[in-house]
Protein backbone atom coordinates (compact mmCIF):
# COMPACT_ATOMS: atom_id res chain seq x y z
CA UNK A 1 0.00 0.00 0.00
CA UNK A 2 1.10 3.56 -0.75
CA UNK A 3 0.96 6.99 0.92
CA UNK A 4 0.30 10.17 -1.09
CA UNK A 5 0.78 13.84 -0.21
CA UNK A 6 -1.30 16.52 -1.97
CA UNK A 7 0.18 20.03 -1.79
CA UNK A 8 -1.85 23.05 -2.98
CA UNK A 9 -2.60 26.48 -1.48
CA UNK A 10 -6.23 26.26 -2.66
CA UNK A 11 -8.44 24.21 -0.32
CA UNK A 12 -11.06 23.46 -2.96
CA UNK A 13 -8.37 22.03 -5.28
CA UNK A 14 -7.23 19.64 -2.53
CA UNK A 15 -10.82 18.60 -1.73
CA UNK A 16 -11.47 17.96 -5.41
CA UNK A 17 -8.48 15.61 -5.68
CA UNK A 18 -9.40 13.83 -2.45
CA UNK A 19 -12.92 13.09 -3.72
CA UNK A 20 -12.37 12.89 -7.49
CA UNK A 21 -9.52 10.34 -7.54
CA UNK A 22 -10.35 6.70 -6.71
CA UNK A 23 -7.46 6.23 -4.32
CA UNK A 24 -8.47 2.77 -3.03
CA UNK A 25 -8.41 1.31 -6.54
CA UNK A 26 -4.85 2.65 -6.84
CA UNK A 27 -3.82 0.84 -3.61
CA UNK A 28 -3.31 4.15 -1.80
CA UNK A 29 -3.88 3.71 1.93
CA UNK A 30 -3.29 7.26 3.19
CA UNK A 31 -3.73 10.67 1.52
CA UNK A 32 -2.12 13.57 3.42
CA UNK A 33 -2.71 17.21 2.48
CA UNK A 34 -0.72 20.43 2.90
CA UNK A 35 -1.53 24.07 2.06
CA UNK A 36 2.06 25.33 2.00
CA UNK A 37 5.67 24.31 1.51
CA UNK A 38 6.39 24.46 5.25
CA UNK A 39 3.39 22.31 6.13
CA UNK A 40 4.40 19.75 3.48
CA UNK A 41 7.95 19.59 4.87
CA UNK A 42 6.59 18.89 8.35
CA UNK A 43 4.50 15.99 7.03
CA UNK A 44 7.54 14.56 5.21
CA UNK A 45 9.52 14.56 8.44
CA UNK A 46 6.81 12.59 10.27
CA UNK A 47 5.20 10.34 7.63
CA UNK A 48 6.52 7.98 4.93
CA UNK A 49 5.54 9.49 1.58
CA UNK A 50 5.72 7.58 -1.72
CA UNK A 51 4.10 10.04 -4.15
CA UNK A 52 3.58 13.82 -4.11
CA UNK A 53 0.89 15.57 -6.18
CA UNK A 54 1.87 19.21 -6.02
CA UNK A 55 0.94 22.68 -7.29
CA UNK A 56 3.84 24.88 -8.45
CA UNK A 57 2.92 28.47 -7.67
CA UNK A 58 2.18 28.90 -3.96
CA UNK A 59 2.85 31.70 -1.46
CA UNK A 60 5.95 31.35 0.73
CA UNK A 61 7.63 28.73 -1.45
CA UNK A 62 6.98 27.10 -4.83
CA UNK A 63 6.47 23.44 -5.66
CA UNK A 64 9.86 23.46 -7.40
CA UNK A 65 11.52 24.53 -4.13
CA UNK A 66 9.63 21.81 -2.28
CA UNK A 67 10.82 19.15 -4.75
CA UNK A 68 14.42 20.36 -4.39
CA UNK A 69 14.07 19.92 -0.61
CA UNK A 70 12.44 16.49 -1.03
CA UNK A 71 15.25 15.31 -3.32
CA UNK A 72 17.76 16.06 -0.55
CA UNK A 73 15.79 14.08 2.04
CA UNK A 74 14.28 11.21 0.02
CA UNK A 75 15.26 10.90 -3.67
CA UNK A 76 12.96 7.85 -4.14
CA UNK A 77 9.76 9.95 -3.86
CA UNK A 78 7.96 10.47 -7.18
CA UNK A 79 6.30 13.83 -7.96
CA UNK A 80 3.43 14.84 -10.24
CA UNK A 81 3.09 18.59 -10.79
CA UNK A 82 -0.33 20.22 -11.29
CA UNK A 83 -0.30 23.88 -12.33
CA UNK A 84 -2.44 26.52 -13.99
CA UNK A 85 0.58 28.01 -15.80
CA UNK A 86 2.28 26.51 -18.84
CA UNK A 87 5.56 28.26 -18.05
CA UNK A 88 8.38 26.52 -19.96
CA UNK A 89 10.99 27.41 -17.33
CA UNK A 90 8.92 25.64 -14.67
CA UNK A 91 8.57 22.55 -16.86
CA UNK A 92 12.31 22.57 -17.56
CA UNK A 93 13.14 22.76 -13.84
CA UNK A 94 10.63 20.00 -13.08
CA UNK A 95 12.24 17.70 -15.67
CA UNK A 96 15.71 18.52 -14.38
CA UNK A 97 14.63 17.55 -10.85
CA UNK A 98 13.24 14.25 -12.13
CA UNK A 99 9.51 14.86 -11.68
CA UNK A 100 7.34 12.04 -13.01
CA UNK A 101 4.80 14.18 -14.87
CA UNK A 102 3.81 17.84 -15.48
CA UNK A 103 0.05 18.40 -15.93
CA UNK A 104 -2.00 21.55 -16.47
CA UNK A 105 -5.13 22.43 -14.48
CA UNK A 106 -7.97 21.73 -14.75
CA UNK A 107 -7.00 18.06 -14.97
CA UNK A 108 -9.26 15.19 -15.98
CA UNK A 109 -9.45 12.80 -13.01
CA UNK A 110 -9.30 9.67 -15.18
CA UNK A 111 -6.19 11.01 -16.90
CA UNK A 112 -4.67 11.82 -13.52
CA UNK A 113 -5.47 8.32 -12.26
CA UNK A 114 -3.62 6.82 -15.22
CA UNK A 115 -0.55 8.95 -14.47
CA UNK A 116 -0.71 8.08 -10.75
CA UNK A 117 -1.03 4.38 -11.58
CA UNK A 118 2.12 4.55 -13.74
CA UNK A 119 4.02 6.47 -11.05
CA UNK A 120 3.05 3.93 -8.36
CA UNK A 121 4.05 1.06 -10.67
CA UNK A 122 7.47 2.68 -11.04
CA UNK A 123 7.74 3.06 -7.25
CA UNK A 124 6.78 -0.60 -6.75
CA UNK A 125 9.37 -1.74 -9.27
CA UNK A 126 12.04 0.39 -7.57
CA UNK A 127 11.13 -1.10 -4.18
CA UNK A 128 11.44 -4.65 -5.57
CA UNK A 129 14.81 -3.81 -7.11
CA UNK A 130 16.10 -2.32 -3.84
CA UNK A 131 14.94 -5.41 -1.94
CA UNK A 132 16.65 -7.71 -4.45
CA UNK A 133 19.85 -5.65 -4.30
CA UNK A 134 19.76 -5.72 -0.49
CA UNK A 135 19.40 -9.51 -0.45
CA UNK A 136 22.06 -9.81 -3.15
CA UNK A 137 24.51 -7.65 -1.18
CA UNK A 138 23.86 -9.65 1.97
CA UNK A 139 24.58 -12.99 0.31
CA UNK A 140 27.52 -11.54 -1.62
CA UNK A 141 29.16 -10.54 1.67
CA UNK A 142 28.48 -13.95 3.17
CA UNK A 143 29.83 -15.68 0.07
CA UNK A 144 33.04 -13.65 0.07
CA UNK A 145 33.72 -14.38 3.73
CA UNK A 146 32.73 -18.05 3.76
CA UNK A 147 35.55 -20.63 3.68
CA UNK A 148 34.97 -24.25 2.62
CA UNK A 149 34.79 -26.74 5.47
CA UNK A 150 36.92 -29.86 5.53
CA UNK A 151 33.95 -32.17 5.52
CA UNK A 152 32.41 -30.47 2.50
CA UNK A 153 35.75 -30.76 0.73
CA UNK A 154 35.79 -34.50 1.43
CA UNK A 155 32.38 -35.00 -0.19
CA UNK A 156 33.37 -32.88 -3.19
CA UNK A 157 36.52 -34.93 -3.71
CA UNK A 158 34.52 -38.15 -3.34
CA UNK A 159 31.86 -37.10 -5.88
CA UNK A 160 34.58 -36.03 -8.35
CA UNK A 161 36.14 -39.46 -7.71
CA UNK A 162 39.45 -37.87 -6.71
CA UNK A 163 39.16 -40.19 -3.71
CA UNK A 164 38.44 -43.86 -4.24
CA UNK A 165 35.17 -45.18 -2.83
CA UNK A 166 36.76 -48.10 -1.01
CA UNK A 167 36.49 -48.19 2.81
CA UNK A 168 40.31 -48.04 3.05
CA UNK A 169 40.67 -44.86 0.94
CA UNK A 170 37.79 -43.10 2.72
CA UNK A 171 39.18 -43.97 6.16
CA UNK A 172 42.66 -42.84 5.11
CA UNK A 173 41.36 -39.46 3.88
CA UNK A 174 39.25 -38.96 7.03
CA UNK A 175 42.24 -39.67 9.27
CA UNK A 176 44.56 -37.29 7.39
CA UNK A 177 41.93 -34.53 7.52
CA UNK A 178 41.11 -35.21 11.19
CA UNK A 179 37.50 -36.07 10.35
CA UNK A 180 35.36 -38.65 12.18
CA UNK A 181 35.09 -42.14 10.75
CA UNK A 182 32.88 -41.64 7.68
CA UNK A 183 32.62 -45.32 6.73
CA UNK A 184 30.23 -46.41 9.47
CA UNK A 185 27.52 -43.76 9.00
CA UNK A 186 24.75 -43.60 6.43
CA UNK A 187 23.82 -40.38 4.63
CA UNK A 188 20.68 -39.35 2.77
CA UNK A 189 21.60 -37.58 -0.53
CA UNK A 190 19.30 -34.85 -1.86
CA UNK A 191 20.08 -33.32 -5.24
CA UNK A 192 18.96 -29.71 -5.81
CA UNK A 193 19.06 -28.61 -9.44
CA UNK A 194 18.26 -25.18 -10.87
CA UNK A 195 16.42 -25.46 -14.19
CA UNK A 196 16.23 -21.78 -15.06
CA UNK A 197 17.04 -18.33 -13.69
CA UNK A 198 14.32 -15.76 -14.38
CA UNK A 199 16.91 -12.96 -14.75
CA UNK A 200 20.15 -12.95 -16.77
CA UNK A 201 23.11 -13.58 -14.41
CA UNK A 202 26.85 -13.27 -14.86
CA UNK A 203 29.06 -16.15 -13.74
CA UNK A 204 29.84 -14.36 -10.47
CA UNK A 205 26.14 -13.58 -9.91
CA UNK A 206 25.30 -17.27 -10.33
CA UNK A 207 27.95 -18.21 -7.78
CA UNK A 208 26.50 -15.75 -5.30
CA UNK A 209 22.94 -16.95 -5.87
CA UNK A 210 24.17 -20.53 -5.54
CA UNK A 211 25.55 -19.56 -2.15
CA UNK A 212 22.15 -18.14 -1.24
CA UNK A 213 20.55 -21.49 -2.18
CA UNK A 214 23.17 -23.33 -0.10
CA UNK A 215 22.53 -21.12 2.89
CA UNK A 216 18.77 -21.69 2.62
CA UNK A 217 19.31 -25.48 2.30
CA UNK A 218 21.42 -25.46 5.47
CA UNK A 219 18.68 -23.69 7.37
CA UNK A 220 15.53 -25.31 5.96
CA UNK A 221 16.61 -28.87 5.09
CA UNK A 222 19.65 -29.63 7.25
CA UNK A 223 18.52 -27.42 10.15
CA UNK A 224 22.23 -26.53 10.53
CA UNK A 225 22.99 -30.04 11.84
CA UNK A 226 26.74 -30.43 12.43
CA UNK A 227 27.05 -33.93 10.96
CA UNK A 228 25.59 -32.96 7.57
CA UNK A 229 26.82 -30.94 4.59
CA UNK A 230 25.85 -29.11 1.39
CA UNK A 231 28.26 -29.18 -1.56
CA UNK A 232 28.28 -27.73 -5.06
CA UNK A 233 28.10 -30.12 -7.99
CA UNK A 234 28.60 -29.40 -11.73
CA UNK A 235 26.02 -27.62 -13.92
CA UNK A 236 24.35 -25.48 -11.29
CA UNK A 237 23.49 -28.07 -8.68
CA UNK A 238 23.78 -28.70 -4.95
CA UNK A 239 24.06 -32.01 -3.14
CA UNK A 240 22.63 -32.09 0.38
CA UNK A 241 24.02 -34.88 2.57
CA UNK A 242 21.97 -35.47 5.69
CA UNK A 243 23.31 -37.82 8.33
CA UNK A 244 20.83 -40.73 8.39
CA UNK A 245 20.81 -40.99 12.16
CA UNK A 246 18.31 -38.12 12.24
CA UNK A 247 14.62 -38.87 12.76
CA UNK A 248 13.56 -36.69 9.77
CA UNK A 249 13.74 -39.33 7.07
CA UNK A 250 10.19 -39.56 5.76
CA UNK A 251 7.25 -37.14 5.80
CA UNK A 252 9.04 -34.34 7.65
CA UNK A 253 11.99 -34.42 5.23
CA UNK A 254 9.66 -34.33 2.22
CA UNK A 255 7.78 -31.37 3.72
CA UNK A 256 11.05 -29.52 4.37
CA UNK A 257 12.15 -30.00 0.75
CA UNK A 258 8.78 -28.89 -0.61
CA UNK A 259 8.92 -25.76 1.53
CA UNK A 260 12.51 -25.10 0.42
CA UNK A 261 11.64 -25.37 -3.28
CA UNK A 262 8.64 -23.08 -2.90
CA UNK A 263 10.65 -20.45 -1.01
CA UNK A 264 13.65 -20.48 -3.36
CA UNK A 265 11.45 -20.22 -6.44
CA UNK A 266 9.71 -17.18 -4.96
CA UNK A 267 12.63 -15.28 -3.41
CA UNK A 268 15.59 -16.24 -5.62
CA UNK A 269 13.81 -15.95 -8.99
CA UNK A 270 14.48 -19.42 -10.38
CA UNK A 271 12.89 -22.77 -11.31
CA UNK A 272 14.41 -25.71 -9.44
CA UNK A 273 13.70 -29.26 -8.27
CA UNK A 274 14.68 -31.49 -5.34
CA UNK A 275 15.48 -35.20 -5.79
CA UNK A 276 15.55 -37.23 -2.56
CA UNK A 277 17.62 -40.40 -2.68
CA UNK A 278 17.84 -43.27 -0.21
CA UNK A 279 20.21 -43.55 2.80
CA UNK A 280 23.58 -45.03 1.73
CA UNK A 281 27.10 -45.43 3.12
CA UNK A 282 29.88 -43.18 1.85
CA UNK A 283 31.22 -46.09 -0.21
CA UNK A 284 27.93 -46.10 -2.19
CA UNK A 285 27.50 -42.33 -2.49
CA UNK A 286 28.95 -41.89 -5.99
CA UNK A 287 26.52 -44.43 -7.47
CA UNK A 288 23.60 -42.88 -5.57
CA UNK A 289 24.61 -39.39 -6.78
CA UNK A 290 24.69 -40.43 -10.44
CA UNK A 291 21.28 -42.09 -10.07
CA UNK A 292 19.87 -38.74 -8.92
CA UNK A 293 21.65 -36.96 -11.80
CA UNK A 294 19.99 -39.35 -14.28
CA UNK A 295 16.67 -38.74 -12.57
CA UNK A 296 17.12 -35.00 -13.09
CA UNK A 297 18.13 -35.44 -16.74
CA UNK A 298 14.99 -37.42 -17.41
CA UNK A 299 12.80 -34.77 -15.78
CA UNK A 300 12.05 -32.31 -18.58
CA UNK A 301 8.37 -31.75 -17.76
CA UNK A 302 8.18 -30.62 -14.12
CA UNK A 303 9.60 -27.60 -12.28
CA UNK A 304 9.56 -26.45 -8.65
CA UNK A 305 8.74 -29.93 -7.34
CA UNK A 306 10.25 -32.58 -5.05
CA UNK A 307 10.73 -36.21 -6.14
CA UNK A 308 11.57 -39.42 -4.28
CA UNK A 309 14.04 -41.80 -5.94
CA UNK A 310 12.07 -44.83 -4.82
CA UNK A 311 9.17 -43.63 -7.01
CA UNK A 312 11.40 -43.02 -10.04
CA UNK A 313 10.45 -44.84 -13.23
CA UNK A 314 12.63 -44.75 -16.32
CA UNK A 315 10.76 -43.20 -19.24
CA UNK A 316 9.86 -45.33 -22.23
CA UNK A 317 10.84 -43.14 -25.14
CA UNK A 318 9.41 -45.53 -27.68
CA UNK A 319 5.84 -44.83 -26.48
CA UNK A 320 5.98 -41.19 -27.67
CA UNK A 321 3.88 -40.30 -30.68
CA UNK A 322 6.11 -38.32 -33.10
CA UNK A 323 4.66 -35.06 -34.47
CA UNK A 324 3.56 -34.68 -38.08
CA UNK A 325 6.72 -33.02 -39.35
CA UNK A 326 5.53 -33.27 -42.97
CA UNK A 327 2.49 -31.12 -42.16
CA UNK A 328 4.65 -28.67 -40.24
CA UNK A 329 7.01 -28.47 -43.21
CA UNK A 330 4.20 -27.60 -45.62
CA UNK A 331 2.79 -24.96 -43.27
CA UNK A 332 6.21 -23.35 -42.97
CA UNK A 333 6.60 -23.29 -46.77
CA UNK A 334 3.14 -21.76 -47.24
CA UNK A 335 3.58 -19.16 -44.51
CA UNK A 336 0.81 -20.59 -42.28
CA UNK A 337 2.55 -19.28 -39.20
CA UNK A 338 -0.46 -19.25 -36.85
CA UNK A 339 -1.38 -22.85 -37.73
CA UNK A 340 2.21 -24.05 -37.26
CA UNK A 341 2.67 -22.17 -33.98
CA UNK A 342 -0.55 -23.60 -32.57
CA UNK A 343 0.35 -27.16 -33.59
CA UNK A 344 3.87 -26.97 -32.12
CA UNK A 345 2.61 -25.39 -28.90
CA UNK A 346 -0.10 -28.06 -28.49
CA UNK A 347 2.38 -30.89 -29.10
CA UNK A 348 4.90 -29.55 -26.56
CA UNK A 349 2.17 -28.79 -24.01
CA UNK A 350 1.05 -32.41 -24.34
CA UNK A 351 4.64 -33.58 -23.69
CA UNK A 352 4.88 -31.31 -20.66
CA UNK A 353 1.64 -32.64 -19.15
CA UNK A 354 2.57 -36.31 -19.53
CA UNK A 355 3.39 -38.12 -16.32
CA UNK A 356 5.75 -40.61 -17.98
CA UNK A 357 7.29 -41.19 -21.40
CA UNK A 358 9.27 -37.96 -21.83
CA UNK A 359 12.94 -37.60 -20.94
CA UNK A 360 16.01 -35.68 -22.09
CA UNK A 361 16.67 -38.14 -24.91
CA UNK A 362 13.14 -37.72 -26.27
CA UNK A 363 13.45 -33.93 -26.11
CA UNK A 364 16.82 -34.04 -27.88
CA UNK A 365 15.38 -36.24 -30.63
CA UNK A 366 12.43 -33.92 -31.16
CA UNK A 367 14.71 -30.84 -31.28
CA UNK A 368 17.01 -32.46 -33.85
CA UNK A 369 14.07 -33.44 -36.05
CA UNK A 370 12.59 -29.96 -35.86
CA UNK A 371 15.90 -28.32 -36.80
CA UNK A 372 16.31 -30.72 -39.70
CA UNK A 373 12.83 -29.80 -40.96
CA UNK A 374 13.41 -26.06 -40.54
CA UNK A 375 16.83 -26.15 -42.23
CA UNK A 376 15.34 -28.09 -45.17
CA UNK A 377 12.63 -25.45 -45.69
CA UNK A 378 15.22 -22.68 -45.49
CA UNK A 379 17.29 -24.45 -48.14
CA UNK A 380 14.26 -24.92 -50.40
CA UNK A 381 13.61 -21.18 -50.12
CA UNK A 382 17.21 -20.40 -51.08
CA UNK A 383 18.50 -19.56 -47.58
CA UNK A 384 21.37 -21.22 -45.70
CA UNK A 385 20.83 -21.68 -41.96
CA UNK A 386 24.31 -20.37 -41.14
CA UNK A 387 23.55 -17.20 -43.12
CA UNK A 388 20.40 -16.55 -41.08
CA UNK A 389 21.10 -17.74 -37.54
CA UNK A 390 24.04 -17.15 -35.23
CA UNK A 391 26.35 -20.03 -34.33
CA UNK A 392 24.92 -20.19 -30.79
CA UNK A 393 21.80 -21.80 -32.28
CA UNK A 394 23.70 -25.08 -32.67
CA UNK A 395 26.11 -24.79 -29.72
CA UNK A 396 25.36 -22.80 -26.58
CA UNK A 397 21.59 -22.39 -26.78
CA UNK A 398 20.53 -26.10 -26.93
CA UNK A 399 22.25 -26.80 -23.62
CA UNK A 400 19.95 -24.25 -22.02
CA UNK A 401 16.65 -24.93 -23.80
CA UNK A 402 16.76 -28.72 -23.50
CA UNK A 403 16.58 -28.52 -19.72
CA UNK A 404 12.77 -28.50 -19.85
CA UNK A 405 9.83 -28.72 -22.24
CA UNK A 406 8.75 -25.20 -21.29
CA UNK A 407 12.14 -23.71 -22.20
CA UNK A 408 12.21 -25.64 -25.49
CA UNK A 409 8.71 -24.45 -26.37
CA UNK A 410 9.69 -20.81 -25.87
CA UNK A 411 12.80 -21.27 -28.04
CA UNK A 412 11.07 -23.25 -30.83
CA UNK A 413 8.33 -20.62 -31.15
CA UNK A 414 11.01 -17.94 -31.45
CA UNK A 415 12.77 -19.92 -34.20
CA UNK A 416 9.48 -20.22 -36.08
CA UNK A 417 8.87 -16.48 -35.81
CA UNK A 418 12.35 -15.54 -37.06
CA UNK A 419 12.70 -18.15 -39.79
CA UNK A 420 9.24 -17.62 -41.29
CA UNK A 421 9.67 -13.85 -41.24
CA UNK A 422 12.85 -14.23 -43.28
CA UNK A 423 11.47 -16.94 -45.59
CA UNK A 424 8.39 -15.03 -46.63
CA UNK A 425 9.77 -11.48 -46.30
CA UNK A 426 6.50 -10.21 -44.84
CA UNK A 427 6.06 -7.08 -42.83
CA UNK A 428 6.41 -9.18 -39.72
CA UNK A 429 10.15 -9.23 -40.32
CA UNK A 430 10.02 -5.68 -38.99
CA UNK A 431 9.68 -7.18 -35.52
CA UNK A 432 13.33 -8.22 -35.73
CA UNK A 433 14.35 -4.75 -36.91
CA UNK A 434 12.31 -3.17 -34.13
CA UNK A 435 14.02 -5.36 -31.55
CA UNK A 436 17.40 -4.34 -32.93
CA UNK A 437 16.46 -0.66 -32.77
CA UNK A 438 15.30 -1.03 -29.18
CA UNK A 439 18.53 -2.81 -28.24
CA UNK A 440 20.63 -0.04 -29.82
CA UNK A 441 18.63 2.62 -27.99
CA UNK A 442 19.14 0.87 -24.64
CA UNK A 443 22.91 0.52 -25.17
CA UNK A 444 23.58 3.78 -27.06
CA UNK A 445 26.18 4.93 -24.51
CA UNK A 446 28.35 1.80 -24.83
CA UNK A 447 31.52 2.38 -26.84
CA UNK A 448 31.81 -1.24 -28.03
CA UNK A 449 28.33 -1.47 -29.58
CA UNK A 450 29.43 -3.61 -32.52
CA UNK A 451 27.35 -5.12 -35.29
CA UNK A 452 28.19 -8.59 -33.91
CA UNK A 453 26.90 -7.66 -30.44
CA UNK A 454 23.67 -6.27 -31.88
CA UNK A 455 23.13 -9.41 -33.97
CA UNK A 456 23.64 -11.53 -30.87
CA UNK A 457 20.56 -10.02 -29.22
CA UNK A 458 18.32 -11.63 -31.89
CA UNK A 459 20.48 -14.73 -32.55
CA UNK A 460 21.06 -13.86 -36.20
CA UNK A 461 24.12 -13.91 -38.42
CA UNK A 462 25.59 -10.33 -38.48
CA UNK A 463 25.86 -10.17 -42.29
CA UNK A 464 22.34 -11.47 -42.79
CA UNK A 465 20.86 -9.15 -40.15
CA UNK A 466 22.65 -6.19 -41.74
CA UNK A 467 21.02 -7.00 -45.10
CA UNK A 468 17.56 -7.29 -43.51
CA UNK A 469 18.10 -4.08 -41.53
CA UNK A 470 19.29 -2.12 -44.57
CA UNK A 471 16.38 -3.36 -46.64
CA UNK A 472 13.87 -2.10 -44.06
CA UNK A 473 15.60 1.14 -43.00
CA UNK A 474 17.74 2.12 -45.97
CA UNK A 475 20.92 2.18 -43.90
CA UNK A 476 23.38 -0.25 -42.34
CA UNK A 477 23.38 -1.05 -38.64
CA UNK A 478 26.66 0.87 -38.17
CA UNK A 479 25.25 3.99 -39.86
CA UNK A 480 22.07 3.74 -37.78
CA UNK A 481 24.11 3.51 -34.55
CA UNK A 482 26.07 6.65 -35.51
CA UNK A 483 22.85 8.50 -36.34
CA UNK A 484 21.30 7.58 -32.99
CA UNK A 485 24.46 8.53 -31.08
CA UNK A 486 24.47 12.00 -32.65
CA UNK A 487 20.73 12.41 -32.00
CA UNK A 488 21.31 11.48 -28.35
CA UNK A 489 24.22 13.94 -28.14
CA UNK A 490 22.06 16.73 -29.60
CA UNK A 491 19.43 16.16 -26.91
CA UNK A 492 22.07 16.36 -24.17
CA UNK A 493 23.65 19.50 -25.66
CA UNK A 494 20.31 21.28 -25.27
CA UNK A 495 20.71 20.89 -21.49
CA UNK A 496 23.25 22.91 -19.47
CA UNK A 497 24.10 20.08 -17.08
CA UNK A 498 26.94 18.35 -18.96
CA UNK A 499 30.19 19.40 -20.56
CA UNK A 500 30.83 18.53 -24.20
CA UNK A 501 33.40 15.96 -23.06
CA UNK A 502 30.82 14.30 -20.77
CA UNK A 503 28.26 14.22 -23.58
CA UNK A 504 30.77 12.58 -25.93
CA UNK A 505 31.35 9.79 -23.39
CA UNK A 506 27.63 9.34 -22.68
CA UNK A 507 27.00 9.08 -26.42
CA UNK A 508 29.56 6.29 -26.82
CA UNK A 509 32.63 8.27 -28.00
CA UNK A 510 35.84 8.07 -25.96
CA UNK A 511 37.69 10.44 -28.31
CA UNK A 512 36.44 14.04 -28.04
CA UNK A 513 38.18 15.12 -31.25
CA UNK A 514 36.57 12.31 -33.26
CA UNK A 515 33.18 13.11 -31.73
CA UNK A 516 33.47 16.80 -32.64
CA UNK A 517 34.55 16.01 -36.21
CA UNK A 518 31.73 13.51 -36.74
CA UNK A 519 29.16 15.82 -35.10
CA UNK A 520 30.09 18.69 -37.41
CA UNK A 521 30.00 16.39 -40.43
CA UNK A 522 26.46 15.26 -39.62
CA UNK A 523 24.98 18.54 -38.33
CA UNK A 524 27.01 21.23 -40.08
CA UNK A 525 28.30 22.80 -36.85
CA UNK A 526 30.55 21.83 -33.95
CA UNK A 527 29.03 20.76 -30.59
CA UNK A 528 29.72 24.10 -28.89
CA UNK A 529 27.98 26.12 -31.58
CA UNK A 530 25.06 23.71 -31.61
CA UNK A 531 24.66 24.11 -27.84
CA UNK A 532 24.62 27.91 -28.10
CA UNK A 533 22.00 27.77 -30.84
CA UNK A 534 19.82 25.29 -28.93
CA UNK A 535 19.97 27.26 -25.69
CA UNK A 536 19.23 30.57 -27.44
CA UNK A 537 16.09 29.00 -28.91
CA UNK A 538 15.03 27.91 -25.42
CA UNK A 539 15.46 31.46 -24.14
CA UNK A 540 13.33 32.78 -27.00
CA UNK A 541 10.62 30.22 -26.30
CA UNK A 542 10.63 31.02 -22.58
CA UNK A 543 9.99 34.72 -23.39
CA UNK A 544 6.88 33.90 -25.40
Amino acid sequence: MFTVLIVDDEVHAIRGLEVGVRWKSLKVQHVHTALSLKQAQQIYLNEPIHLMVCDIEMPKGTGIELLEWVREHDPKVETIFLTSHSDFSYAQKAIKLGSFEYLLKPVDYEELEQVIRKALAKIEKTQELLMYESDYKHYAQLWESQKPLMKERFWQELIKQSIGSSPERISEYAASSKLPNLVRSKYLPILIRVQKWYKPLSQRDEQIMEYALRNAANEQILKNEAGSAVISVPNGGLLVLLEASTDRMDTAMLDDCISYVRGCSQYFSCDLNCYIGQPVYATEMVTSYYNLIQMDRDNVTHANQTFLFRHYKKSKVGTLQPPSMSSWEEWMKMGAKDKLTEAVACYLDDLRDRKYGVDAQALQLFYQNFLQMMFFVLQVKGLQANDVFAKSLLTDKPQEVLRSVSSLKEWILYLIDVSMSQIHATQKSLSVVDRVKAYIQEHIGEQNLTREEVAGCVYLNPDYLNRVFKKETGMSISDYVQLQRIAYAKALLALPDYTVSDIALQSGYSNLSYFSTLFKKMTGMNPGDYRKQAQSKEVEISKL
